[in-house]
């Protein structure tokens, strides 16, 4: 008998772990931390040319699967994952935003090297929800939990909780497709990102394993949406068929930042505005929309005290009624409001934006810091709730410059009961880019949420009707003077799912998470 080393067996599990925080033979954890960043960054890629304006809208399908592919062995550590999140989310957002660096060598000052500098940590925070979706995921899989499973979830956690300045989610690749996107009256933007990420990832695994099952999965959770939204775009515009109409006139005066701030043009503007009206009101229309903060001065918050105001706007032939963006002032306060006028020259309502813009329009702790009150204006004051302005027989649900991107205000204002949403606002600081586009994309979202007709008014474009099935009925192109005629349905029917309760979607796989985390905790070996 030879003597020799006795040497205890290693369970594989314990020895792929241990491998792996060495790094597995012929990979180090290098060389896996970098293909997990590229796998990242490429299907961010596939998630943004999916939008407007290039909208290859079947490539985001593979952003997802990609992200997943990246992070799915239980090797990649949390670190590992957040890289290749943010790396997904970095490349998403600076192809979809790049347009913040010429906005601010045009309207900063900032040199080039600057515009980009300050562009990418715009894009770093953008790329926040689906770092955080990433590295969430991974302590899942890690602990056996399949990544086709793990990772939906979280995408659809965090795009929910994670802040974001100018709102990206992972399920509006699809609205320019329209059908997919149907859902969202029930769950609203979690259930399409849901609804997304769960095929993508289904699919991609289902490839790479040739599990029969999981490919049943992938198919059905495709074709579902699809399926319900061929059927409910056909409801709705049975619907909109069978409802009242109102012609509403559109203006888009294309004026440009400084031209618009020049206040040697004021009157030209408004004239400019008066003639644009007079055109639309000879084509019979019943309302006509101005853009946001189309008055060329200040007015009162009580503007029905103006006579002298409402009459320069009721004049030279001008009918009304006319619901126009406008900046108004109270001692001490000043509001970035929308006002109705009628034609006999009664203001039937006034709104004031509720959401404002940081450092654009208001000053965070101005209140709080007086050294700050010495060198700046405070701005402006926020609105104190959303509102519906009755004028030509409707109830307009209104959404105030960037308002018809936030989900949450636009649920609450349409739980108000309008007859239609209008949005009122301006993007010329945008300039010539892709922005626009975005902005219009990301809106026409809001119509399928409420199922409402949206007319939106912007100053420079893109104006135009989106029907309650999200469709475009007409739109403007950007940076041209026109006008149009919409011709809006006056729906009433009773709030859809989404508006009536909410985000019901985030809450419960924020809970099925807790659930599936602390399960394998308590079953992993001590």
């Amino acid at each position: 008998m030879t003597a020799g080393v006795l040497v205890p067996e290693v369970p594989d599990g314990s020895a792929r772990l241990a491998r792996g925080r060495k790094g597995a033979p012929g990979e180090p954890m290098m060389t896996r931390a970098l293909r997990a960043v590229l796998l990242g960054g490429a299907g961010g890629a596939c998630i943004a040319v999916a939008g407007s304006p290039i909208e290859l809208v079947a490539l985001a399908f593979l952003g997802p699967a990609l992200l997943m592919l990246a992070i799915d062995d239980r090797e990649i550590t949390p670190r590992v994952a957040l890289l290749a999140g943010a790396s997904c989310g970095f490349v998403c957002n600076a192809i979809t935003t790049s347009w913040i660096v010429p906005l601010l060598e045009e309207y900063a000052a900032f040199p080039l090297v600057a515009g980009i500098a300050v562009g990418a940590l715009m894009w770093i925070g953008q790329a926040l929800p689906f770092a955080v979706a990433a590295w969430l995921a991974a302590p899942l899989i890690a602990r056996g939990i399949a990544g086709w499973i793990a990772l939906p979830i979280t995408l659809t956690i965090a795009g929910s909780i994670a802040p974001m300045l100018f709102p990206w989610r992972l399920g509006v690749s699809q609205m320019p497709g329209v059908t997919f996107v149907q859902l969202a009256e029930l769950g609203g933007p979690p259930l399409i990102d849901l609804a997304l990420a769960l095929g993508s990832c289904a699919a991609m695994h289902a490839l790479r394993r040739r599990d029969a099952r999981v490919a049943i999965v992938a198919a059905l959770v495709i074709a579902t949406p699809y399926a319900y939204g061929a059927w409910r775009i056909d409801a709705i515009q049975a619907q909109r068929e069978a409802a009242p109409s109102l012609r509403v006139g559109v203006v888009q005066p294309n004026l440009g930042v400084r031209e618009k701030h020049d206040p040697f043009l004021r009157d030209a503007h408004l004239r400019l505005h008066r003639d644009m009206t007079r055109e639309l009101e000879a084509q019979g229309v019943e309302l006509v929309l101005w853009p946001e903060s189309s008055y060329p001065s200040y007015l009162p918050h009580d503007p029905g005290r103006d006579v002298r105001a409402i009459g320069r706007i009721l004049t030279d032939g001008v009918r009304g009624p006319i619901l126009f963006g406008a900046l108004t002032e109270a001692p001490g306060r000043r509001y970035n409001s929308v006002i109705g006028l009628a034609r006999e020259g009664r203001v039937t309502g006034i709104y004031d934006k509720v959401n404002l813009l940081a450092f654009g329009e208001y000053v965070p702790l101005w209140d709080f810091l007086p050294p700050l009150q010495r060198v700046v204006r405070r701005g402006f004051t926020h609105g104190v709730a959303e509102g519906v302005v009755p004028i030509a027989g409707a109830r307009v649900g209104v959404l105030n410059c960037y308002e018809d991107l936030l989900v949450e205000h636009a649920r609450l204002t349409a739980a108000r009961g309008p007859s239609f949403l209008a949005n009122f606002t301006n993007d010329a600081w945008f300039g010539d880019t892709s922005a626009p586009h975005l902005h219009h994309m990301l809106a026409r979202l809001r119509a399928v949420e409420t199922r409402r007709d949206l007319v939106r008014a912007v100053n420079t474009g893109i104006s135009g009707l989106v029907l309650a099935t999200g469709e475009d009925a007409g739109r403007t192109a950007p940076f041209v003077r026109t006008s149009f005629v919409a011709e809006v349905r006056l729906l009433d029917g009773a709030p859809t799912p989404w508006v009536r309760f909410g985000d019901l979607v985030t809450p419960a796989l924020l809970g099925v998470y807790l659930a599936m985390a602390l399960a394998r905790r308590r079953g992993a070996p001590r």
